[in-house]
């Protein structure tokens, strides 16, 4: 009885140790587990949109980016902008090994909300390779070309050209252009004035801008920009109705076309607008304004065009800004002073161009026959707009004129690694019934189950009663 009592004890501590070990085991793998897994997991999009898989143009330019960066968002917790971010960036993360990030609230943490000078909520910086980019709007397009300039570390040259009356980009006042300055200065952008009857234009020069001109360039200046567009720069130019600022025939000579008119648009009248206040709801073919779907509103317009009889070769003319049919080029000056401008037989009605890019090809203008400063040696670019107020203080935040303008500059200084991402929408799941369906669905939940538990539990007080 005695060795029957120790074998069980002994097979009892056996047992015991033996589930000892087990539990221990299977602690060990799970926190071993847990561990890898926090460290290589997979991530699995079960949805029908794809909202949250970065997209195949992200997922090349994060395959360039080497160095560590870390991304820190200012946002309200708890709210659905934040959970949004933190989605997004939890993406990146996923497949960017080297990037970090981290959720601050401003209201928590005012000291650090200071220190990068945050001024609106779902703002996210960037900070790696020696420098940081600000993202105002954290959509998946803004992160990954925020990224892809924050890995190139190139700052844009851009010169002002001023002296001529033109807009500037430093001041406050409404018709300045200082949002483009504003916008774009923490995008690698680096802005300068630039008096061209002093100097030339500067070789490191990415981009120069002549911003609606009061008084006509001098010639010798219009040389400049003409010897700058040949050998490959690039120019945006904003001309205003009845000033050409001396550059009607320079631009003729590369294909556009301005007339001395002013756009009206009853099509802006129906939306709320005055009819001097053309609305763009039609764009060309072409780079700047791929998968653009947002209206611009130009501002006391003229019309800016692609000569189709362009006689020097190697341009590739493009219209990008088209207004609505319901438009027409007004001609008679004293008639819109007076506000009773109308379609007569002399004024040209819409679709109207409102601003033309032109493009350089040396291989094709190869063997033209010219003065020397006359032939095109590099791929230039030449932009021009009908108008300035659009892109001004008072006008940049309306419906898209802001991504216009940023488009237009991204292409002009050659960021074509900046990539436009369209905007996934989340289909909408139909449920169609048919009546008999929709009179089950009602039946059943709305009146069968409420009644089946009020019988039971008449049924079951009944008898508890009769005990």
């Amino acid at each position: 009885m005695e060795k029957t009592n120790r074998t069980m004890t002994l097979f009892r501590l056996k047992a015991s140790s033996n589930m000892t070990v087990a539990i221990l085991l299977i602690l060990v793998l799970a926190v071993a587990v847990t561990l890898l897994s926090d460290r290589h997991y997979f991530r699995w999009d079960v949805t029908a949109s794809g909202e949250h898989t970065l997209s195949d143009k992200t997922l090349q330019a994060l395959k360039t980016i080497q160095e560590p960066v870390k991304a820190i968002a200012f946002v309200k917790e708890p709210s659905e902008e934040a959970s949004n971010v933190k989605k997004l960036l939890a993406s990146y993360e996923y497949h960017l090994k080297g990037l970090s990030f981290e959720m601050v609230d401003p209201d928590r943490n005012p000291a650090l909300t200071r220190q990068y000078d945050i001024k609106a909520l779902n703002t996210v910086i960037l900070e790696g390779f020696g420098q940081s980019q600000t993202v105002k709007t954290p959509d998946e397009e803004s992160l990954t070309n925020a990224l892809v300039r924050l890995s190139k570390g190139r700052t844009e040259k851009v010169y002002w050209v001023m002296g001529h009356g033109e807009r500037p980009f430093k001041s406050t006042a409404q018709e300045s252009l200082a949002s483009i300055h504003q916008n774009l200065s923490n995008q690698n952008y680096e802005f300068e004035e630039l008096t061209l009857a002093q100097k030339d234009i500067p070789s490191d020069a990415a981009l120069v801008v002549v911003a609606a001109p009061e008084k006509n360039l001098f010639p010798e200046e219009v040389a400049s920009l003409k010897r700058f567009l040949n050998k490959g720069g690039s120019l945006l130019i904003f001309l205003e109705p009845y000033q050409d600022g001396g550059l009607k025939e320079f631009l003729r000579e590369y294909g556009v076309v301005m007339s001395s008119d002013m756009v009206v648009d009853k099509m802006s009248r129906v939306m709320g607008g005055d009819f001097l206040l053309p609305m763009i709801v039609t764009y060309g073919n072409h780079e700047i304004t791929k998968n653009f779907r947002l209206l611009s509103f130009f501002s006391l317009a003229r019309s800016v065009e692609v000569d189709k009889g362009v006689k020097k070769k190697g341009l590739t003319l493009t219209n990008l800004a088209l207004t609505s049919q319901e438009s027409w080029s007004e001609t008679d000056r004293d008639a819109l002073n007076q506000g009773k401008a109308r379609l007569d037989a002399e004024d040209r009605q819409g679709p109207l161009s409102l601003a033309v890019i032109v493009e350089l090809d040396p291989k094709e203008a190869k063997g033209e026959e010219g003065k020397e400063e006359d032939k095109i040696t590099g791929e230039g670019k030449l932009a021009v707009f009908g108008d300035a107020d659009f892109a001004s203080n008072k006008f940049v935040s309306l419906a898209g004129n802001s991504e216009l303008m940023i488009n237009t500059m991204n292409y002009l200084v050659g960021r074509k690694d900046l990539i436009t991402i369209p905007e996934k929408e989340r289909p909408a799941d139909h449920l169609m019934l048919s009546r008999n369906q929709g009179l089950m669905l009602f039946w059943i939940p709305v009146v069968g189950i409420p009644l089946l538990v009020i019988v039971l539990g008449v049924v079951v007080w009944r008898k508890r009663r009769s005990r």
